[in-house]
């Protein structure tokens, strides 16, 4: 090739950076023996730490996993008898006992008299690859399994948020509100922290939309545990709820009201307790609105949530599962 005339007389030189900076190992396997002479990477993405005295295609089998071994066989020998190139990839264990995942590549070399007598190729270790292309899958599913829960959320709140709403303003800035509880939430859920999915964090950032709020609230955390993201979403619309009703009606809506929130842990369970003094008195006749509807169902199968009407002032008992 033109372009490689330059490189002629370092080519050894420039072919053993290729090898050494990509890790590839080289091989050359003679049919008739088959044993096969390689560099040290080939070696080493076996799993040994120093070079072997001697190689063979039996040994190379040996790593091949019980599961790919026939496979990779069979297209070895198919390879010979068409004459054509071996490729694949397979997962091996290694001299050490990992098991590694490998992309090998081979073609066939003839004699004077047209026959195949070696394969020549290369290897290479693809473990970090498949582990990524794992990770992605794992997080596209994750991903789309949010999606759908969120979108069929959304479209619950808008149905129910339309049913108790008396006029349009009412029904957008309801559904703004509970809309934003999610947005949130899903900043949280999508910060890959464990911590930022525990209660105080969901409350914490659903405070951050009421500014000047937060200082009439005493929050004390005993222990905690990491939600799943539905029971995430689920807490965080019920927290938007309780603290809506008290700026608009409750403790909030009076200088001297405060809430007080408890979160503890227990045998499998995360509790949340939710108490509200200092405010105006509550009404025991109050009628059932679409806040409590809500603060009843938003944990779903995540837990359960109890709220009492008290005279002294608005009181929730929040119990979510955890693992």
């Amino acid at each position: 090739m033109p372009d490689l005339q330059p490189f002629e007389n370092r080519s050894a030189d420039h072919l053993r950076l290729v090898l050494e900076s990509g890790q590839i190992g080289i091989w050359e396997l003679e049919l008739q023996s088959g044993l096969a002479v390689r560099n040290g990477t080939h070696d080493e993405i076996f799993g040994y730490d120093q070079p072997l005295a001697s190689w063979s295609y039996g040994q190379f089998l040996d790593h091949v996993v019980d599961a790919d071994r026939a496979r990779v066989d069979d297209l070895q020998k198919t390879a010979v008898e068409e004459s054509r190139e071996w490729s694949f990839e397979c997962q091996i264990r290694t001299f050490r006992g990992d098991i590694r995942w490998i992309r090998a590549a081979g073609c066939p070399l003839k004699d004077a008299e047209a026959r195949i007598v070696k394969l020549i190729g290369h290897v290479i270790d693809i473990t970090d690859s498949k582990e990524s292309q794992a990770r992605l899958r794992l997080i596209t599913s994750e991903l789309n399994h949010r999606v759908r829960n969120m979108l069929s959320m959304i479209k619950s709140l808008v149905r129910m948020s339309a049913r108790g709403a008396t006029d349009i303003s009412q029904f957008a800035r309801s559904l703004e509100g509970r809309v934003g509880a999610l947005a949130r939430t899903h900043q949280l859920l999508i910060a890959h922290s464990p911590d930022s999915m525990k209660p105080s964090a969901i409350l914490k950032a659903e405070l951050s939309a009421f500014r000047g709020y937060e200082g009439r609230f005493d929050i004390a955390v005993s222990d905690e545990a990491a939600l799943s993201a539905s029971a995430s979403q689920g807490l965080s619309l019920i927290f938007h709820e309780l603290v809506t009703n008290a700026v608009r009606y409750g403790a909030l809506s009076v200088e001297s009201g405060r809430v007080e929130v408890r979160i503890a842990r227990s045998d499998g369970a995360v509790e949340v307790s939710w108490k509200e003094c200092g405010g105006p008195a509550v009404s025991p006749d109050r009628t059932e609105g679409f806040g409590s509807v809500l603060i009843a169902r938003a944990l779903a199968a995540d837990g359960t949530s109890e709220l009492n009407f008290a005279p002294s002032g608005v009181e929730c008992h929040i119990v979510l599962d955890v693992a």
